[in-house]
């Protein structure tokens, strides 16, 4: 029970892979032979090839369509890793074997998760790849952390925070600090759990990350329960549904609400905390999250009963009983049972008290012996890595006597090439810093100038609103617009914002458009579970001027439903945004159109995206495509916008 809010704060998500297709029904067949040609047109591919860059495509075909190519998907990075090997191609084995390592730590396969992410760090360490050698060693950690190995995987994330420490990485470095916090917590170790959630929280602060610093507050709210530390705990609790509120996300709101409730419940505010409560089962239900539910049920139970309210409370904690067996969550069981125990001693009801209490044991057992076997095969691991490290550095002595002698030579030559290279390239380096400083300043300007442009056009649609006194459209026009004005307000002034926050304001944009436009249209986001987007840096407000032309000069001059579909993929270094509706197309739009008018939104676009191709120099230009040659209707506009780290 301890961890279950805790998990959700962790800025690490693991994502499930499943397959819900009924495998008799003739939409099921025809799905599976498009995935099978798919499939097999990739294997062709990759059979055929003897090009590394075209290997590097493949992959990248390969890891976008997961969910697509669902049984192939395993066997493809197989062939490719095989395929990566006989072109002697290490980079390629590299990544294959990570990918591999993830799907079988997806699939629960952990000790064969353990073999392919040490296969894929073995690469790293031979090609000294600092960024994969973070991936692999926090991977490895995530899967000892999914087996309770607490020591191993305290171990790994350590390695993986020196190297995001010592290459600058704030976001891995916040990433790695809170999957070390929560580990800790795992633990018991609270002193230390704390130091690291503290000092995530001062990272997103200093980044200007409000949501995982949101997460953070509610991971320290929650070990200041555990130490039964109740009015801190309360403290961090609503600064972290404040962040959360004030994002504009319902994402977490949820577990926000279940957490200042637990705070209530641990202050004996029990009308208080039945009301947080009652909110967080809501969105629990909406979700479908058993587990939750499972604790909200048991938590109102012990609220009605500590209201004496003993009907009302066995009702509430027999339902979370049922939940709790569904979901095989030992330690929400034994709460519940401790729980009825009380219950059924207040009613006299002996027979259930005792039933209850062994109950309550049984389970405590079973959590014990989990954790011995746990801690026996911790040793074993360690023991067997301790034998694996004294043979390494064996190795390596031998080899660093060898090298010795012809490392002295190189060194005297490399001195003297640096610096004669440093003199160049100090005044090349000074140059460059005041043109990016330079440019910088420019587009904190042209953002500037993006904003009031899109607040004008969404308050000319209220004003309509209240011309045909319509006034509950209005109110719920101005409700969704001053959410979406807040993330204008907020982004406008950021260098770069996550690609989640990016998403949330196109969202909250295409729900007002919806509501302005005389022909009704849907909008879909594709965007792959496998993409971390809330990680993933972009510059703000690129997408919005493509998404305005789309609705303006295609789907507003049609006379059926309209159809407006975003699906987003990452690139190696590079966000690619496809905007696809089925309007009356570019060349129609563009007849109807007053010759006269010049998009500002567009200009601006343009005008920061040649600022943008300075600093990142592989961005290709937005491509736009006239569906009616292929028959169909609208138009495609496809976009590349650079990942930003650090």
């Amino acid at each position: 029970m301890k961890n279950n809010i805790l998990l959700f704060f962790g800025v690490c998500i693991l994502s499930l892979y499943t397959n819900n297709l009924n495998a008799n029904t003739p939409q099921k067949n025809a799905i599976d032979s498009l995935q099978l040609s798919f499939a097999d047109s990739i294997h062709m591919e990759i059979q055929n090839t003897i090009d590394t860059i075209k290997m590097d495509e493949l992959f990248t075909t390969i890891k976008e369509n997961r969910k697509k190519l669902k049984s192939q998907y395993l066997p493809l990075l197989y062939e490719y890793d095989k395929k990566s090997e006989k072109l002697i191609f290490p980079v390629g084995q590299m990544l294959a074997l990570d990918r591999i390592g993830l799907q079988h730590r997806y699939n629960e396969f952990y000790d064969s998760a353990i073999y392919y992410h040490n296969r894929s760090l073995a690469f790293a360490l031979q090609m000294k790849d600092s960024t994969q050698l973070y991936y692999n060693y926090n991977n490895l950690a995530q899967v000892y952390r999914m087996q309770d190995l607490c020591v191993q995987a305290i171990s790994y994330f350590h390695e993986a925070l020196k190297i995001s420490n010592a290459v600058g990485n704030l976001k891995s470095s916040s990433y790695t600090m809170n999957s070390l916090g929560a580990t800790y917590v795992v633990q018991k170790d609270y002193e230390q759990a704390m130091h690291y959630f503290n000092a995530s929280a001062q990272i997103a602060i200093k980044r200007s990350d409000k949501r995982t610093l949101a997460y953070n507050y509610g991971s320290i709210g929650e070990v200041f329960l555990f130490q039964n530390q109740n009015d801190s705990a309360m403290h961090y609790a609503i600064e972290s549904e404040k962040l959360i509120i004030e994002l504009g996300s319902t994402r977490g709101l949820a577990v926000a609400k279940h957490l200042v409730g637990q705070a209530h419940f641990a202050l004996n505010h029990l009308n208080e905390a039945e009301k947080y409560f009652n909110l967080a089962l809501t969105y629990h239900i909406k979700d479908n999250n058993m587990r939750y539910q499972a604790l909200c049920y048991a938590y109102l139970g012990k609220i009605k009963l500590g209201q004496h309210k003993t009907d009302s409370a066995e009702w509430f904690l027999q339902k979370a009983k049922n939940f709790a067996k569904t979901i095989h969550s030992h330690e929400n069981l034994i709460l519940i049972n401790n729980s009825l125990f009380e219950l059924y001693k207040q009613t006299n009801q002996w027979k259930k008290a005792v039933a209850s209490l062994q109950e309550s044991y049984s389970y405590q057992d079973s959590i014990l012996n989990i954790a011995n076997a746990k801690e026996i095969q911790s040793l074993e691991i360690a023991y067997k890595t301790e034998q694996k490290e004294q043979k390494i550095k064996l190795l390596s002595a031998e080899n660093l006597i060898k090298n010795q002698r012809i490392k002295m030579g190189f060194a005297l030559i490399i001195a003297l090439i640096i610096s004669i290279i440093l003199g160049v390239s100090m005044h090349f380096l000074r140059k460059k810093q005041a043109i990016l400083k330079q440019d910088k300043l420019r587009q904190q300007l042209m953002l500037s100038q993006m904003s009031p442009h899109f607040i004008f056009n969404a308050l000319g649609s209220i004003q309509n609103y209240m011309y045909k006194n319509d006034a509950k459209k209005a109110i719920s026009y101005l409700a969704c617009f001053a959410s979406l004005t807040r993330s204008i307000l907020n982004n406008s002034s950021a260098e770069y914002i996550s690609l989640e926050e990016e998403v949330e304001t196109l969202k909250n944009y295409l729900e007002l458009e919806k509501m302005r436009m005389k022909t009704s249209f849907n909008f879909h986001i594709n965007l792959p579970d496998e993409i971390e987007k809330e990680f993933i840096q972009i510059p703000p407000m690129m997408l919005q001027p493509f998404v305005e032309n789309a609705i303006k000069h295609g789907l507003n001059n049609i006379d059926y439903p309209g159809e407006l579909i975003l699906n987003i993929s990452e690139l190696k270094d590079q966000i690619k945004v496809e905007i696809r509706d089925n309007g009356i197309g570019i060349n129609k739009a563009s007849k109807i159109a007053d010759p006269n008018h010049k998009s500002k939104a567009t200009e601006i676009f343009k005008q920061r995206l040649a600022l943008l191709k300075r600093k990142y120099r592989n961005i290709p230009d937005p491509k736009t495509q006239d569906l009616s040659i292929e028959n169909k209707t609208g138009t495609k506009v496809l976009i590349y916008l650079p990942i930003i780290s650090e």
